[in-house]
C-alpha cells in the first residue's frame, strides 16, 4: 500500500520486534527494493493470530553508502487489533530511536509510551481502518473491479496521523514469474501525507507483487519476491545516497558570509511543488513551473496563533527525546549570559551542539537526539535533532527544517564532486528574530548547528518542510524533499545594481 511506500521513502533520508511465542504465523511476504535500478534494501510484512488477536508487523531494512561510509537503515512497526477490527495497541522502533507504544484505550484515546514518559493523544474521529480491515476492504474492491477504491488509514509510522488514500483503477498486463503467469492490475495510489504518486500492481487475489514510488532520486521499486530474494537485495545493497541526491550547480561565491541571496528554482517536470515563506525563506511563483526565493539570515517569519503554546514544538518525542538524561546533562553545560533571552540562549545551545558533536560522520541514517549527546557523533540529522532537544529543555518552541543546502563539494567523491545542492535538515527556534519585522514579537528564526564560527546560518538552504518530527525517520516531511531532489534546477539571481553601481561602472 502506499502508506507503507511513503515509510520507505522517508526512511532513505534516516529494529524489529520478533514473534511471541504464543503467535502464530498466518501470512508472511517478503520484497526485495531497489532505489534507481540499484538493490538498496529489503521489507516485510507478517501477519499473527493470538485467539481473536491479529497482529501486523512490517519492517524495513536499507542500506546505502555515502561518502564511502555505510548507513544502515532499519525500522519495524506492529498494529494488534481484534478480529472484529477494534485498534488494541501499535509500536514503532527505529534503530537509534526509543521504542514508541501506542495503547487504544478506545478507538480515539491513545496513551503513548515513550520510556517511562506517558502522554495521551485524542483522535478527531474513528472513521479510519485498522491494517487488516484496509486488506479485506482492499481485496473486495479490487474483486468488484471498483474504478476507485478510497479509505482512511492510522500510519502510526508517521506519528500516529490519519492519511486519506485514493486507489484508481488502470489497465491490466500479463508478467512471468518463474513458471507461472500472473494477471495484475495497476493502480495510480495517492496518499495525502506525500505529494507524489505511485503505481501499484495487484494479482487477481488482490495481493501486491510490485510498488513503484517515483521519488528525486529515481523510482523506488518493491516487488514481491522469496526471503533469499529479499535477503540478497540488501546484502548488494550499494546505492550512494549522497550522489544520488546531489543536485549541481554554479557556484556561489561568499555564500558563506552574504546575509542574503535570491534564487530561480525550475521544475524539470510539468510542476514545481509549493515552497514554505517560512523562517529565513520567502517563495514567490512565478509559474507552474518555476518560481523565486529569497533567503535573508537576518529574518524570521511571523508566529501563527498559538505557536508559542502548542506542544507539538515543545514536547518530547521518537527523535527529539528532550527529556531523556543524556540531553538533560549536556544543558547543564550550556554557560547562558546573564539575563540571556531566548535568540540568546538559541545561539549559545546552537554552539554547544556543533562543539559536542567532535564526530562529524554519515555512518547514523537517524538517531536521537539522546542517541547524539551519547556518541558525540552524527551528521546534519544528529545535529538538528539534538538542538531540537536542547531548545525544547529550555523551555524554547523548536522543529525540525528540511531542504537543501549549497556544498562547494563531497569530499572529492567523483560521482558528486560540486558545487551543488544536497539534501541537508537544520533546526527552527521560536524565539525574538535579529531584525524584527511587521512590529516585533517572536518568528521563526533558522540555526543550523553545522555551521562552525559565530554564524547561525548561511543564506544557502533552500527549505522545503518544516516538521516537530514526531513521524521519526518516516515524517511526510522528509517525502516531500525527497519529491524535490533531483527534480528541479536551482541558480543564483545575481543581485540588482543600483544606479550609482552603473555610473561607477562606466566611468
Amino acid at each position: 500500500m502506499i502508506f507503507r511506500a511513503a515509510a520507505v521513502i522517508a526512511s532513505v533520508l534516516a529494529f524489529a520486534s520478533g514473534a511471541l511465542a504464543d503467535w502464530t504465523v498466518v501470512e508472511e511476504r517478503f520484497y526485495a527494493l531497489t532505489l534507481a535500478g540499484e538493490p538498496c534494501g529489503r521489507s516485510s510484512e507478517r501477519i499473527e493470530r493470538d485467539g481473536t488477536k491479529l497482529r501486523t508487523t512490517s519492517r524495513i531494512e536499507m542500506r546505502f553508502t555515502r561518502l564511502g561510509q555505510e548507513t544502515v537503515i532499519d525500522l519495524a512497526s506492529g498494529f494488534t487489533e481484534t478480529d472484529r477490527g477494534e485498534p488494541i495497541e501499535a509500536t514503532v522502533e527505529q534503530k537509534g530511536a526509543q521504542r514508541i507504544r501506542y495503547d487504544f484505550t478506545d478507538p480515539t484515546r491513545v496513551v503513548v509510551e515513550r520510556g517511562a514518559a506517558r502522554t495521551v493523544r485524542e483522535l478527531t474521529t474513528t472513521d479510519w481502518l485498522t491494517p487488516r480491515e484496509v486488506a479485506a476492504f482492499v481485496a473486495a474492491r479490487h474483486a468488484a473491479s471498483a474504478a476507485e477504491i478510497r479509505f482512511r488509514t492510522l500510519d502510526v509510522q508517521s506519528g500516529l496521523v490519519l492519511a486519506d488514500v485514493s486507489m484508481t483503477r488502470g489497465g491490466t498486463e500479463s508478467v512471468s514469474r518463474g513458471a507461472r503467469s500472473l494477471e495484475l492490475t495497476r493502480y495510480a495510489v495517492t496518499n495525502s501525507l506525500i505529494p507524489v504518486v505511485a503505481e501499484e500492481r495487484y494479482d487477481a487475489a488482490g495481493v501486491l507483487i510490485v510498488s513503484t514510488t517515483p521519488i528525486g532520486l529515481g523510482e523506488l521499486v518493491s516487488t514481491l519476491a522469496t526471503k533469499a530474494e529479499a535477503d540478497d537485495s540488501y546484502a548488494r545493497a550499494s546505492f550512494d545516497l549522497l550522489a544520488g541526491t546531489f543536485i549541481a550547480s554554479k557556484p556561489i561565491v561568499g555564500f558563506e558570509s552574504r546575509a542574503a541571496l535570491r534564487f530561480s528554482v525550475r521544475a524539470k517536470g510539468a510542476r514545481l511543488i509549493d515552497l514554505p515563506s517560512v523562517g529565513a525563506q520567502t517563495f514567490v511563483r512565478i509559474d507552474a513551473r518555476q518560481g523565486t526565493i529569497e533567503i535573508d539570515t537576518m529574518r524570521g517569519s511571523g508566529a501563527a496563533v498559538g505557536d508559542a503554546t502548542d506542544t507539538r514544538w515543545l514536547r518530547p518525542n521518537e527523535l527529539i527525546d528532550a527529556d531523556e538524561p543524556a540531553v538533560l546533562e549536556l544543558l547543564a553545560t550550556a554557560k547562558f549570559a546573564p539575563g540571556a533571552g531566548p535568540l540568546s540562549k538559541a545561539d549559545t545551545l546552537r554552539a554547544l551542539v556543533y562543539r559536542h558533536l567532535r564526530v562529524k560522520n554519515l555512518a547514523t541514517a537517524f538517531g536521537s537526539a539522546s542517541e547524539a549527546a551519547k556518541s558525540r557523533s552524527g551528521d546534519c540529522t544528529e545535529h538538528a535533532v539534538l538542538l531540537a532537544a536542547l531548545l525544547r529543555a529550555v523551555g524554547i518552541p523548536s522543529r525540525v527544517a528540511s531542504g537543501l543546502v549549497y556544498v562547494p563539494e563531497l569530499g572529492g567523491n567523483p560521482a558528486a564532486k560540486g558545487p551543488g545542492w544536497g539534501w541537508h535538515l537544520w533546526t527552527q527556534a521560536l524565539v525574538e528574530p535579529p531584525i524584527v519585522a511587521g512590529g516585533g514579537g517572536s518568528a521563526w528564526v533558522d540555526f543550523d548547528a553545522t555551521v562552525g564560527g559565530a554564524a547561525r546560518f548561511h543564506a544557502a538552504h533552500v527549505l522545503v518542510a518544516t516538521s516537530e518530527l514526531s513521524g521519526g525517520a518516516t515524517d511526510p516531511a522528509f517525502a516531500t524533499a525527497l519529491s524535490l531532489i533531483g527534480a528541479v534546477e536551482i541558480e543564483e539571481i545575481a543581485p540588482e545594481r543600483s544606479a550609482s553601481d552603473s555610473d561607477k561602472g562606466q566611468k
